[in-house]
């Protein structure tokens, strides 16, 4: 039994000096507070579950270009993620058995993480024969090419015959403006309202789920009942951050009062869930005169709030349970923590070990972070399943990724 000694984040107890042995199966056989075991592994700092990201584009199939299962898995693992959810605008997108099909058996190959798959929906996805048999993570709706009403009654249709998460890209499909871009701000303005137009007429279902809550505005239009998530670009970047077009993503970056009061409801558990929306675009896409929406962010968003912890703005508590154990239980995965039975999927991390953030040093095909420059604190180790797949910012391991939601067979 390999054992891995240090300070635990165990549920509902905090930071205890302990043990974790680990089975043969990768999974976690005993927490103790001494184990004797074959290996052992001894960690100065905490040991805490690594993160599931149940929103990241892994451009895989048809965008290979900005990234594939191969580097945004690296990229996971280095910063902390053992598990994804993938989203379905791949080309083709994934939208049907086959495409679903072709999806996982790319990601069984290259995926260095764990993995679960969206799958997008329309009008009338649910009357489909395959509708309640596919091996989904979650259904996703996109507000593009749909009118308000098709919009609005295919979210109703989904969670009203699902027992699945339906996550949506929650903006109004007639408030999507697309006025000339010469700064950043022109992209925000073309979409203003188009979060506070489009929640309040979303149905209130637990099986909703709100992707990348961007505004003030937003969160006090949340549907009753539904779970939401919030990315570390909506919390730490906004029009005065510098980036120029560069910045450009859905939904908008916005002002500094909407980073305070995403701050305020993140830290208070609502929205309750940590997810990048890591979406890689090559720099010279992002540097042309129309740059595509979508930033590059699953290797820093753990590091990125570590660092928040370190500064004590952010309680570890309230981290864990957003990068860990609130995903995996929207998800309905028992997954998430240090306790018997669950995945071995750990990350040690020093506090004190900070340093500031460089494109050069990560590994995503995106080549570039929007956080160049910024204090992070990136794990020192990452098991996953008791694997050491990342040490020292380096990958230690190809593939071995397993599906979180496998075919029946």
């Amino acid at each position: 039994m390999k054992v891995i000694e240090g300070q635990l984040w165990l549920p509902r107890r905090g930071l205890v000096d302990g043990c974790v042995g680990i089975g043969d199966d990768g999974r976690i056989a005993a927490v103790r507070k001494v184990l004797e075991g074959d290996e052992r592994v001894r960690v100065r700092g905490m040991v805490l579950p690594a993160a599931l990201d149940m929103h990241v584009h892994f451009r895989e199939p048809g965008l290979t270009h900005k990234e594939d299962w191969a580097s945004g898995s690296a990229a996971a693992v280095c910063g902390g993620v053992t598990a994804v959810m993938e989203m379905p605008n791949t080309r083709p997108p994934t939208d049907s058995p086959a495409a679903l099909r072709e999806k996982a058996a790319l990601a069984a190959r290259g995926s260095l993480v764990d993995f679960g798959l969206a799958v997008a929906v329309r009008r009338g996805t649910v009357r489909e024969p395959w509708f309640h048999e596919l091996p989904v993570a979650a259904w996703k709706l996109y507000p593009y090419d749909m009118t308000w009403d098709d919009f609005r009654a295919t979210a109703a249709e989904v969670v009203a015959a699902e027992r699945r998460p339906l996550v949506v890209h929650a903006e109004h499909p007639h408030r999507l403006g697309d006025a000339p871009l010469r700064e950043l701000a022109d992209h925000t303005r073309n979409r203003a309202d188009a979060e506070a137009a489009c929640l309040p007429g979303l149905p209130p279902s637990p099986w909703l789920h709100v992707a990348h809550i961007s505004s003030e505005a937003g969160l006090r239009a949340l549907p009753a009942h539904a779970t939401a998530e919030v990315t570390p670009h909506h919390l730490l970047l906004n029009l005065d951050t510098g980036l120029g077009l560069a910045g450009k993503v859905d939904p908008p970056l916005r002002t500094r009062a909407d980073n305070a009061a995403l701050w305020a409801a993140f830290r208070a558990g609502r929205p309750a869930i940590l997810a990048s929306d890591h979406a890689p675009h090559l720099p010279e896409e992002k540097e042309s005169d129309a740059p595509p929406s979508g930033l590059p962010g699953v290797e820093t968003m753990v590091p990125l709030m570590l660092h928040r912890v370190a500064e004590k703005r952010l309680e570890p508590g309230r981290l864990v349970n957003a990068m860990a154990e609130a995903p995996a239980d929207r998800l309905g995965l028992a997954r998430g923590r240090i306790a018997v039975g669950q995945p071995a999927d750990l990350l040690a991390v020093d506090l004190r070990a900070g340093r500031r953030i460089r494109a050069d040093a990560l590994h995503s095909r995106a080549g570039w972070t929007p956080y160049e420059g910024r204090e992070a604190v990136f794990p020192q180790r990452v098991w996953r399943r008791g694997e050491l797949v990342a040490a020292d910012g380096e990958p230690q391991a190809r593939g071995g990724g397993r599906p979180l939601f496998p075919a029946k067979a």
